[in-house]
């Protein structure tokens, strides 16, 4: 497929293309617009012959103004650009109707003009103010209020819109004040669950507090003291000259335990670990010393064994015998089994 220079098409790319949106129009080099006759405009979309369609109505003459305008002469009676109007009385004499009212005159036809008035007016020129709320158009007892061409319904609890013709839940709006709890009954009615310190249907009304008693405050009791009738007496009726003393005790609780059961027990847990620990320890002390002296004793038997051998042997002769200790012995490795030096 052969590929054009822009502008061009065809199989030999020798064909222009016109301009973009050339309607009435062809071309002669590339992204041109050449209009047919009859036709003017940059794309050819302006008719040159514009009375050819007929624009006018009613019998009228088109008169063409060249580059594709006209204009109606209108015979009598019509009007409009196009001569599509009678010449009537709301035209020629101008609207006589009030409050944005609609002029007719029957196309033109009419002798008089008559007025088509909006809703709230009435009259021939719907100059009266027609009252809205006459029929009464409020529903379950709703109040209304006229002003000029329309009216407004005031619902009452419980019933909304604009003729008070849908009912609200019994909840809705919020009658609970003081962030009391609305509650729906079943009837329809609400119920408010008011807060401490409010009360009345809505919780409006704040709650009188209890009066308290006297000699009391913040919930503290006063001190009660009891006296004997006589001491009683003595203070109803002061003698002269005579002070009266009066000596007030306060009860001493006995204080509790100085050690608790759980204490004891854990006193003499840890007295009988302690027991056993030294005991142990001792124990091993003592072992080791055993050892020790036992060691001893055998080797001392041994070397008197030993000298009274070397003794013995010499026939009657007598020999001097030199027995050389060691200065010191590891009892850790002498063992059981030594039986001789």
């Amino acid at each position: 497929m052969k590929i054009c220079r822009p502008g061009w098409q065809g199989a030999t790319c020798n064909q222009c293309v016109p301009f973009p949106g050339c309607r009435h129009g062809s071309c002669e080099k590339a992204w041109q617009c050449v209009c047919e006759e009859g036709w003017v405009g940059s794309q050819c979309d302006v008719d040159i012959h514009p009375c050819s369609s007929k624009p006018c109505y009613n019998n009228s003459t088109c008169t063409e103004t060249g580059e594709g305008g006209y204009f109606c002469v209108c015979a009598r009676g019509y009007t409009g650009d196009n001569c599509h109007l009678r010449t009537g009385p709301c035209l020629t004499n101008g609207s006589p109707c009030q409050n944005e009212g609609t002029c007719t005159d029957d196309n033109g036809l009419a002798a008089h003009p008559s007025c088509l008035c909006p809703p709230g007016f009435s009259g021939d020129f719907c100059e009266i103010d027609v009252d809205d709320c006459e029929p009464g158009p409020c529903a379950n007892g709703g109040s209304c209020l006229d002003h000029g061409p329309s009216y407004t319904c005031l619902c009452p609890p419980g019933f909304t819109g604009p003729t008070c013709n849908t009912t609200l839940p019994p909840c809705a709006g919020y009658p609970c004040a003081n962030g009391g709890t609305c509650l729906s009954r079943g009837d329809g009615t609400a119920h408010c669950l008011c807060p401490p310190g409010f009360t009345g249907p809505a919780c409006a009304r704040h709650r009188a507090k209890p009066a308290r008693p006297a000699g009391r405050e913040d919930g503290h009791h006063p001190p009660r003291y009891s006296l004997p009738s006589h001491m009683f007496h003595k203070l109803a009726h002061p003698p002269e000259r005579k002070m009266l003393k009066i000596t007030m005790k306060e009860a001493a609780h006995a204080p509790g335990p100085l050690v608790t059961r759980s204490q004891v027990i854990c006193f003499a847990v840890l007295g009988l670990l302690t027991c056993l620990v030294v005991l142990g320890t001792t124990g091993i002390i003592f072992f080791n010393r055993c050892e020790t002296w036992m060691a001893n004793a055998k080797y001392t038997q041994l070397v008197r064994q030993q000298r009274d051998y070397l003794l013995s042997s010499s026939n009657g002769e007598e020999h001097s015998v030199n027995i050389i200790l060691p200065e010191k012995i590891k009892l850790t490795s002498y063992g059981n089994h030594y039986t001789s030096i």
